[in-house]
């Protein structure tokens, strides 16, 4: 199973050299829903033993796993839990309360798992200056069997110039790198796993709204992507806050050890931004043609 589809969505470089290519669509674009779909669908006659889905207790996650659970296919969440993470994993167990789901729960002692030096030689090997994205790759190189993780759907902001732009960043990609690198066999793409899924987030009516101006005050799409998510029949995602969760972590002592402030120093070397103006990507992909970004405005 390829952890992109055809590797459609493609980086290269690091930092101010950061770059994207995304290529087109080869059929007609269907809803969302129906993409994700078809993705769960490629998921499933791809697997290898069990479908594991980690649930973070945001929405990317959860949203995965409802359209996997809609089609009537077997997936067992996975849950990681620190003792820093309790406001964020609470949706996690409500939800598979609420679906009558036992999810496996893997406990980090997320100090130890800093001062051990394991935190560092993760972020090291993969280049990776987003800190949050440590734990959940260490969490992947547990499982077993077929492993999906949400990521991040498109996002979307609205630039100094007033254009909407998409941008891709380049620490989402560290994940990529890991599981080639570990052997693991994964899914970790799985809300914009084939280009048809991506460029139908991006035709949602919700986001067309949204780069139209149709919705004042919104400067950026993560406040607007439950409506997407939403626009279907088989299940409802509970609207939440937008959190990393890590905002505790954030407070705590364990934030200040070197190793984390050594991998939060990276941004400038390792957080490029490769982003592309709506407009521009979403005709060029309708037209069949390669998009490429351009040095962020973030």
């Amino acid at each position: 199973m390829a952890i992109i589809y055809n590797d459609y969505i493609n980086g290269t470089g690091n930092g101010p050299t950061w770059h994207v290519k995304i290529r087109p669509p080869s059929r007609i674009v269907r809803t969302y829903y129906r993409e994700t779909a078809t993705a769960a669908e490629l998921l499933w006659d791809k697997k290898q033993g069990k479908i594991h889905v980690c649930l973070s207790g945001g929405m990317d996650s959860e949203y995965a796993l409802s359209v996997i659970l809609s089609l009537g296919m077997d997936a067992i969440p996975v849950i990681l839990r620190t003792k820093y993470n309790a406001h964020d994993i609470r949706y996690a167990f409500k939800f598979c309360e609420n679906n009558n789901l036992s999810p496996i729960v893997i406990d980090l002692d997320f100090d130890y798992f800093v001062k051990s030096g394991q935190f560092l030689d993760i972020a090291t090997k993969t280049n990776c200056a987003a800190y949050q994205y440590i734990a959940t790759m260490w969490l992947t190189n547990l499982i077993g069997g077929t492993v999906v993780t949400g990521e991040t759907d498109p996002h979307l902001y609205l630039g100094s110039d007033g254009k909407w732009y998409v941008d891709e960043i380049e620490p989402v990609f560290c994940h990529l790198k890991y599981y080639e690198m570990q052997g693991i066999y994964a899914m970790p793409y799985m809300i914009r796993h084939t280009p048809e899924q991506f460029l139908a987030f991006l035709l949602e009516p919700t986001i067309k709204k949204l780069v139209n101006n149709e919705i004042p005050g919104k400067t950026g799409s993560y406040s607007s992507k439950v409506h997407v998510y939403n626009n279907q029949v088989k299940f409802k995602i509970e609207d939440r806050k937008k959190q990393n969760g890590y905002e505790v972590v954030e407070t705590s002592p364990i934030f200040q050890h070197p190793d984390m402030q050594l991998v939060k120093s990276w941004k400038d070397k390792f957080w490029g931004s490769s982003d592309f103006e709506y407009n521009y990507l979403v005709n060029t992909l309708l037209a069949g043609n390669i998009a490429e970004g351009t040095n962020g405005q973030n």
